[in-house]
């Protein structure tokens, strides 16, 4: 479970493109063990909040904080060695290298140490991409996608490990699938911060949320708490 102290703490942080605002003095924080969710519909400011922790974009007031250091205005390679890796919306896996040369790439950021342990670990999580190990990795279906993209992050050996719409275009049943590989991820020691438009599953995952809206933080709480909230269900839930 979490400790006390945050792992990640996002402090008044505002970002814009251009003359638009997408974050405006926007905190929370993120602690060892958790699994924090940010949910919020298209257009909130999720994936800019999510991928301004790893340095794109940059943020032009505030500070992230990381493991007690100021990381607001690292370049993504140097964020990348303290122990950040990012699943990125659309996956962009490689697809004209094989998944064993995707999952490689993930080890970049540590310069390739412990590789071997680190791909046994991935292969076990993930058994399919043992399978298709030599297999272009465009031909992969969407969920083995998604799962490689996951798998690449993992061989960086992150302590934080960022997810930006890992649900995005799956069948529930894969949905389902990659929700359970990301709770065991978190409960073998990898902290996990997640933006994702399925609110449901997010909420029943984590166990601390944020409800982003027009880059502005409206509502935080436990998992359950924001489940149960009547705004949140109306909004997010449809209702139910």
């Amino acid at each position: 479970m979490s400790g006390d102290e945050p792992m990640l703490s996002i402090e008044r942080i505002s970002a814009s493109y251009g003359p638009i605002q997408a974050l405006n003095q926007v905190s929370l924080k993120v602690c060892k063990g958790d699994i924090v969710t940010l949910i919020g519909s298209n257009g909130a400011g999720k994936s800019t909040l999510l991928m301004s922790v790893f340095g794109q974009p940059k943020i032009n007031a505030g500070k992230i904080i990381f493991e007690n250091t100021d990381i607001s205005g690292l370049p993504t390679h140097v964020i990348s060695r303290l122990g950040i890796a990012v699943v990125p919306e659309g996956r962009r896996i490689f697809p004209k290298m094989s998944v064993l040369e995707n999952l490689l790439m993930g080890t970049v950021p540590t310069g390739g140490n412990g590789k071997d342990s680190d791909l046994d670990q991935v292969f076990q999580r993930f058994p399919k991409l043992k399978e298709r190990s030599s297999q272009l990795g465009g031909t992969l279906s969407g969920g083995e996608q998604q799962m490689l993209a996951i798998g690449r992050a993992l061989m960086s050996q992150p302590k934080l490990l960022l997810l930006d719409e890992p649900s995005l275009g799956l069948a529930p049943l894969i949905v389902k699938d990659i929700f359970a590989i990301l709770g065991d991820i978190a409960t073998a020691g990898t902290t996990i911060f997640l933006v994702e438009q399925n609110a449901s599953q997010a909420l029943r995952l984590a166990n601390r949320g944020y409800v982003l809206v027009n880059g502005e933080i409206k509502l935080s709480g436990n998992g359950q708490e924001l489940l149960n909230n009547p705004q949140v269900r109306e909004a997010y839930l449809g209702g139910h």
